[in-house]
């Protein structure tokens, strides 16, 4: 996805799930023609999801949704005139973004199969026809949390000979009005 980001003229994403900002900071530090990155996430436990159940080997366990937002504010800092950041759940920052305004969206929030389906539900139209529509996690290898179901979601709402896997990362084009 990210060669694909480079050779395009796409300069307006959002990142839907962004915790510690990581992601964020790369995407801005490698694609530096992008004007606006639009992150989304609430930085909170909710009755559907508790961060502390998808920790994954090797990578540093924050305690605290506090400590998460003091590392995502540290990686945007060199690019904090183009981020726009979003504290909330993907359904109400959805209602900030205009339909076909975004050249690409990268999904990476809960990620049981449910809430995967109703991202791309929701996120997709935000999108412009030719743009990109990706995520994270598409499997789940060993030792992810069980119950996440990204691969189905996916599977079920991009025709297979639209979507691309890379490693963990999916994506597909959005098709232009009509097709």
């Amino acid at each position: 996805m990210l060669d694909i980001l480079k050779d395009s003229e796409h300069r307006v994403g959002c990142e839907v799930g962004v915790y510690t900002g990581t992601m964020v900071g790369f995407l801005l530090k490698e694609l530096p023609r992008i004007e606006r990155y639009y992150t989304v996430d609430p930085w909170a436990s909710y009755k559907q999801y508790d961060g502390k159940k998808y920790r994954r080997p090797g990578h540093k366990v924050v305690t605290n949704w506090e400590q998460a937002i003091l590392m995502y504010f540290r990686n945007i800092e060199p690019f904090q005139h183009k981020v726009i950041t979003l504290r909330m759940k993907s359904t109400e920052g959805v209602k900030h973004i205009p339909d076909e305004f975004l050249d690409w969206v990268y999904i990476d929030a809960n990620h049981k199969y449910e809430y995967v389906k109703e991202n791309l539900e929701i996120w997709t139209p935000k999108v412009k026809p030719g743009g990109i529509v990706s995520g994270h996690d598409y499997d789940n290898p060993k030792g992810y949390s069980k119950g996440w179901n990204v691969k189905k979601a996916v599977d079920e709402f991009v025709p297979k000979s639209s979507l691309n896997v890379e490693g963990l990362v999916w994506w597909f084009k959005k098709p232009a009005n009509g097709d």
